[in-house]
């Protein structure tokens, strides 16, 4: 109700008067009145002014007849006397009149600015979803959160999103995201992969993975106070239709409704920063067990030579003025000698990082960025040789990625695996301080699933197997030209 209209139906009911008798008085029909005192409606603005001077003398009239005039002043906190009563409630009126157009422009103006839009087209919802909303996202100035109820399974594969490269956001953007387990188990080697491009080609977003059994029909997007997205879905779990919401107030209200589906016990994979990863010793723990499976996909910052580490030691607290990583690294070279020399490891490294290592020596050493010497490198070399040597259970498996040309812009998270315990590196964010520093996999069916897919992996065409004799005599064919690309790579800066 306007606060004309609750005037309006305040001075009615004040005075005693029948909204029949006050329709005759203004010349409309009786249902104008009842929607002027209850449903926000106003008179047109040119009549205004005469039905407010109408009501006046009739309302004047009527209180003064049943001597109510002091009753009036009370009520309405005024001194009104017999010859200014009619004029006090013609000011009344009109002043309520005017603040109820000014709330009624607003509000017209609120829906015109938040109009909700529907999408039915194929192209208009394809245009939304892989240029509109994307940018959309970019184009905040603070932190924003997103809650996605769509199965991230169904959503990759079955609406053609092409992964296109955006700018990178100048702000976080955390996104909960279902994920149906289920699924996922049912085509484990596809889906693993996809999700793993999927992070890889959006690797400035923090995603948080939730089993999906709370939420699976809600076909939701929600950006927390800016939009809301409502899917309606075909057979084949596409997209038909979308409605678009960006009232605030709608959009909040829908969040709140969505949000408590995002379970803790639900989630699988979830964003992590290096002070959380650090904090309870995760790092410490992974490394204490055996059976190591681990996918670099820039550098390779094991087996270092004793010669590097008191670099990396002072690069961490010069440099990086962080005394807590300068202690993780020492802490890191004692545990590390002792994993080295007995334990099972599977190291998968891209062709392309390690032509680019050789180059540049670039490694990401906890959260480290280091960058080796020529020396340390041919020392590196020699270290990875010698513990081969010693430790038979230590394998090398080289992806060629030039065999995979559709992906290979997709390969730049790490992979860190020990059969109990996962979780990802996302080397980029050390370059970009945007996006997470890890993934931390929760769920024991997926780190199952990773790691029967690593062992498949091995017998690819395009991965080519190092054990230590492999490794030995590599070295003895090709170590001079190596070694020859290292003194260059010095010699191009």
């Amino acid at each position: 109700m306007s606060a004309y209209g609750n005037l309006l139906k305040t001075l009615i009911n004040f005075s005693g008067s029948k909204l029949s008798i006050v329709a005759e008085e203004v010349g409309y029909d009786v249902s104008y009145i009842s929607k002027w005192c209850n449903k926000a409606k106003l008179p047109a603005s040119k009549m205004a002014p005469n039905i407010n001077r109408t009501l006046a003398n009739h309302f004047s009239h009527e209180i003064l007849k049943h001597e109510d005039l002091a009753s009036f002043s009370r009520q309405f906190s005024v001194e009104a006397t017999p010859d200014s009563l009619n004029s006090i409630i013609y000011n009344l009126l009109k002043e309520n009149y005017k603040e109820s157009s000014r709330e009624a422009a607003n509000e017209l103006n609120h829906s015109e600015a938040y109009k909700t839009r529907v999408l039915s087209l194929a192209n208009d919802v394809y245009e939304f979803f892989n240029h509109e909303l994307p940018n959309t996202l970019m184009s905040y100035n603070e932190p924003v959160e997103v809650l996605c109820t769509l199965d991230i399974c169904r959503f990759i594969n079955e609406n053609n999103v092409d992964l296109p490269i955006y700018p990178m956001p100048n702000h976080e953007i955390n996104v909960k995201i279902g994920l149906d387990i289920k699924k996922l188990m049912e085509d484990s080697s596809n889906y693993l992969k996809q999700i793993y491009y999927f992070i890889n080609s959006h690797s400035y977003l923090s995603f948080d993975f939730y089993n999906d059994a709370l939420m699976n029909n809600m076909n939701t997007i929600i950006i927390k106070d800016h939009m809301a997205i409502l899917c309606a879905l075909d057979q084949y779990n596409r997209i038909l239709t979308a409605t678009v919401i960006t009232d605030p107030e709608k959009v909040n209200q829908i969040y709140i409704r969505v949000l408590p589906s995002f379970r803790a016990m639900d989630l699988l994979l979830h964003a992590t920063e290096s002070d959380e990863f650090y904090q309870y010793g995760y790092r410490t723990d992974f490394y204490s067990r055996d059976n190591f499976q681990i996918f670099l996909a820039q550098g390779f910052e094991f087996l270092l030579p004793v010669e590097c580490w008191d670099s990396i030691t002072y690069t961490a607290r010069e440099r990086d003025k962080d005394e807590f990583m300068a202690h993780l690294v020492a802490q890191l070279q004692i545990t590390w000698e002792e994993i080295f020399e007995k334990n099972s490891m599977d190291f998968f490294v891209l062709k392309s990082s390690l032509m680019k290592y050789i180059e540049d020596g670039e490694i990401i050493f906890a959260d480290v960025v280091y960058n080796m010497t020529p020396d340390e490198r041919k020392l590196h070399i020699q270290k990875v040789l010698d513990i081969t040597k010693n430790n038979p259970n230590i394998h090398f498996y080289v992806i060629d990625d030039e065999y995979l040309p559709s992906v290979q812009h997709l390969l730049h998270t790490s992979v860190f695996n020990n059969r109990k315990k996962m979780f990802l590196k996302n080397p980029q964010r050390y370059h970009t301080e945007i996006g997470p520093h890890f993934y931390s996999v929760l769920s024991d069916q997926i780190i199952n699933e990773v790691s029967s897919f690593f062992d498949n992996l091995k017998s690819h065409p395009y991965c080519f197997s190092y054990d230590a004799e492999g490794l030995q005599k590599f070295a003895e064919k090709y170590s001079s030209l190596i070694y020859r690309m290292i003194d260059l790579s010095a010699l191009k800066k």
